[in-house]
Formats: C-alpha cells, sequence, structure tokens
C-alpha cells in the first residue's frame, strides 16, 4: 500500500517546516509514505526550507493556481502508482496526526474520497460570519451535488486510486467544489471523517480578498459547475420559471378578455408569447446539454479505461 502525500503552498515560508516534521513517519495499512510539496511559484523559500527534509519538491515557474497545482498533484500521484493520495495544505492549518485516520475508511474499503470536517464552531480564527458561510456554502453544495457534505471547502481530503483514475479538473479557483459534485456523478462514495485543526493567527486567506469575494467566487464555481454536471435540471429550472410566468400572464389576459368584452391588455398576449418562447428554447439547451453530457461520460469512460492501462502496477 503506498501512500502519496501532496502539500500545495505558495509563500509558505513560516509554515512548511511545521506540516512536514508533524506528519506520521508510520501509518497503519501503509508500506510506503512518499511526501510531494507542491510549489505554486513562491517568491520565498518556501522550497529552501523543504529541501531540508526528506521530500519531493515540485516547483512551479509561474503562480497557476490552487486547482491547477492540485491537478498537477494527482497526475504526479498517478505516476507514482499511489494507492492513496492525501492533499493536506501548507498553511498548517490541519492537524496531519489526522492523516491515519483520513485514510482508514479507504484502506476498508468503505469509500473513494474522504473529506476532512474541520470544528467550525470552535475555530477562534474564524468570524461568526465566516462559520455561517461556510455552513451555508456547504449546504448548498450538499443539495447540487446530492452527496452528503459537512464541510465543503476543507482541502484536507484522502483519495483512492480509482477516484484519481476518474477525476478531472477543469476549474482554475478550487478543486474542492468540483470534486465533490463529480464524484456522485462518477459513482464514487465520499465520506466524512471528522479532523482536529492547529492554533493559527488570524491571516488573510490567499483564495479571496474577502467575505463578499468568497460568496461570489463560490457562487460563480458552484453555478457553473451545476450547468457542466446537471444540464437538463439547470435549464428545465428556468425554464420552468418563464412557463409558470407565462401561464399567469396568459390568465390574466384571459381574466380581462373574458370580463371586459376582449379589449385592451394586449400587452399581457405579447408578453406571454415571448417568454413561452424563452422557455421553449431553454428546453431544447437543455436537451442539446443533455446529449452533450452523455458524449463527456463516454469520453470518460473511454479516458479511464486508458488511465488504467497507463498506470497499472
Amino acid at each position: 500500500m503506498k501512500l502519496v502525500i501532496q502539500i500545495p503552498c505558495f509563500n509558505e515560508e513560516a509554515n512548511i517546516s511545521k506540516v512536514l516534521e508533524s506528519i506520521p513517519k508510520k501509518i497503519k495499512g501503509v508500506d510506503e509514505i512518499k511526501i510531494i510539496v507542491l510549489d505554486d511559484a513562491s517568491i520565498d523559500k518556501t522550497s529552501e526550507v523543504a529541501n531540508k527534509f526528506n521530500v519531493e519538491i515540485i516547483k512551479s515557474p509561474y503562480n497557476t493556481g490552487l486547482a491547477n497545482t492540485f491537478k498537477k498533484g494527482l497526475q504526479k500521484a498517478l505516476e507514482e502508482n499511489a494507492d492513496i493520495l492525501v492533499n493536506i495544505d501548507g498553511d498548517n492549518q490541519y492537524n496531519a496526526q489526522d492523516i491515519e485516520k483520513l485514510i482508514e475508511p479507504i484502506i476498508q474499503k468503505k469509500c473513494d474520497i474522504t473529506i476532512g470536517t474541520r470544528p467550525i464552531d470552535n475555530i477562534k480564527t474564524f468570524s461568526p460570519i465566516k462559520k455561517i458561510l461556510q455552513k451555508f456554502g456547504s449546504f448548498i453544495v450538499k443539495i447540487i451535488s446530492q452527496v452528503d457534505i459537512k464541510d465543503a471547502a476543507s482541502g484536507y481530503r484522502a483519495y483512492s486510486k480509482k477516484a484519481l483514475l476518474k477525476l478531472n479538473i477543469f476549474n482554475s479557483y478550487t478543486h474542492t467544489i468540483e470534486t465533490i459534485i463529480q464524484a456522485k456523478n462518477k459513482n464514487l462514495i465520499v465520506k466524512n471523517v471528522d479532523i482536529r485543526v492547529n492554533n493559527q493567527e488570524n491571516r488573510k486567506s490567499r483564495l479571496f480578498k474577502n467575505n463578499l469575494d468568497y460568496i461570489l467566487k463560490q457562487a460563480k464555481t458552484t453555478i457553473r459547475f451545476f450547468i457542466i454536471y446537471r444540464p437538463v435540471k439547470f435549464f428545465s429550472l428556468i425554464a420552468n420559471f418563464f412557463l409558470f410566468f407565462s401561464a399567469c400572464i396568459s390568465l390574466r389576459f384571459l381574466y380581462f378578455y373574458i370580463a371586459y368584452g376582449g379589449k385592451g391588455h394586449i400587452q399581457s398576449l405579447i408578453l406571454c408569447t415571448i417568454t413561452s418562447i424563452l422557455a421553449f428554447l431553454l428546453y431544447m439547451i437543455a436537451i442539446l446539454a443533455d446529449l452533450f453530457t452523455i458524449n463527456r461520460k463516454l469520453l470518460e469512460d473511454i479516458q479511464f479505461d486508458l488511465r488504467q492501462k497507463k498506470y497499472k502496477k
């Protein structure tokens, strides 16, 4: 059983040594552990500090973002023939001693992906507003993905070999939401695992400037992947709204037509026609999107078979 632990980081000179020192040297059920530091073009001494430890360092020539860095690590894990990949951030937010607990369900073949659930209410550096946003965001992702997820933004995760072979990362902002939504569509089982966090000074996030920026970016990402993986439902919901609105307007026109002898209110008839056409077009888009989804799934099946052959032990 080979475990690859990847640590994506950007300007983590002050924290990377703490993360590397806290990673267990031996883990139950694992024969080999390899640690890979994914330095996303840090301008401080992150790589120099990490180089003092017995780890592999992959440094990007320019900053590509968290999602692309994660994607690079996923590819590297496949090349290393990893049975399990653990992703833990380089900011020392997560307690690395919980890696054994995180991978246990995967070793026992109970699931394909585990997501570390942080004790949000007990994190002192999180403001009340941020705690609410974290919980609300996870609730929305849970509804859209149809996965029982408790901490959608958590980057502390473990992936089985099957998950590594099936996942694709398209987003350049973050991989956390995308992998959850993909999991349901690719029949990957996800489990939540309670993990601990380390005491940290309250520092600004590297992914968003403020709470409003967080809301906008997460909303944009969630809607985008809702369209990609649930196109029929997305466009049908909008089409149903226009159809309902059209029905209400038509009933209003008929009421005045019958009650007042058909005089006036031609605007309602025009609006009813426009909204009916929009609803029809959206239904057509939903059908076309469904055809594209079927084609994408067929291509992903082919990709899965090719990856299995390429990375077969």
